[in-house]
């Protein structure tokens, strides 16, 4: 009887294995989306499913199509609700995890985080108008929903439009120094943009005639705080040489002496990433 029992027990052992497994993984996968939506649905503003569905159901045109990322899938639109424009982000099981949320957290939900960071570093950024995380038949639907930058444009598109080399020139000179001005706001927080690609970078003239330049910044999905203001500062200012064409050497120049002027890194460590072309590679 024992010499059957011990005989069979790896079998058993392994079936009660198999059904332990599927029992937590399923209890898990609901228990941590259940968690995800607990930590990330913004109640604040007393959202509701039904304006959830308003604009989850809103049609416009695709501005980045649906692909599918971090286990999910992402996709924008931009819609014209009453005259305005709106861009809207739309997200199913799209989630990224960290240190303080390991069971998950929406991915939107972060990005209205770092959008709401910004604004009180007194940043421009798009206004948000809704945003929201719900679990919907098993699966993990978030929406964000901004409103257009009016009269802003980004420096990709306005370098393929400005044809007047003088203007091109002096506008390039304001937008370099208003950029050392809110980059250094930014890192001096320790906040790492992530994504500073001239496509990512708006501006505007703050009145016609005026060289003064507002500058806001999007798409801060990437957007995380680092362990210091040099590491924020080097990965930001590596990224943004590589992809701001528009800018060169003497603009280049006056971005570096305005950041330095605003940074709270100390010149005595070095920061050669600010002198050294090189260094951006």
């Amino acid at each position: 009887m024992n010499k059957r029992f011990f005989s069979q027990s790896p079998v058993l052992l392994f079936q009660l294995f198999l059904c332990t497994f599927y029992v937590t993984t399923v209890t898990f996968t609901v228990t941590q989306k259940r968690i995800i939506i607990m930590i990330n649905t913004l109640s604040k503003d007393a959202q509701t499913d039904s304006d959830f569905d308003y604009w989850w159901e809103m049609e416009g045109h695709w501005v980045e199509e649906p692909n599918h990322r971090r286990g999910g899938i992402s996709g924008v639109q931009r819609c014209r609700i009453n005259g305005a424009i709106y861009y809207i982000k739309k997200q199913t099981d799209h989630t990224c995890r960290s240190l303080r949320y390991p069971l998950g957290y929406a991915t939107i939900a972060r990005e209205t985080h770092r959008l709401d960071v910004c604004h009180k570093l007194g940043i421009a950024t798009p206004e948000v108008v809704f945003s929201q995380t719900r679990l919907h038949q098993g699966t993990i639907q978030a929406i964000l929903a901004t409103r257009e930058l009016a009269g802003f444009s980004s420096v990709e598109a306005w370098q393929k439009s400005v044809t007047d080399d003088f203007v091109k020139k002096e506008t390039l000179n304001a937008l370099s120094r208003k950029l050392g001005e809110i980059l250094s706001r930014l890192h001096n927080s320790r906040w790492q943009h992530g994504c500073l690609y001239d496509k990512h970078i708006f501006f505007r003239h703050e009145r016609k005639g005026s060289n003064e330049i507002e500058v806001a910044l999007i798409d801060l999905e990437k957007c995380r705080r680092r362990f210091s203001i040099s590491r924020a500062s080097r990965h930001d200012i590596r990224q943004m040489r590589r992809h701001m064409p528009a800018m060169t050497e003497h603009h280049w120049d006056i971005f570096n002496s305005t950041y330095r002027q605003f940074s709270y890194l100390s010149p005595n460590k070095g920061v050669p990433w600010l002198s050294s072309p090189s260094n951006f590679k």
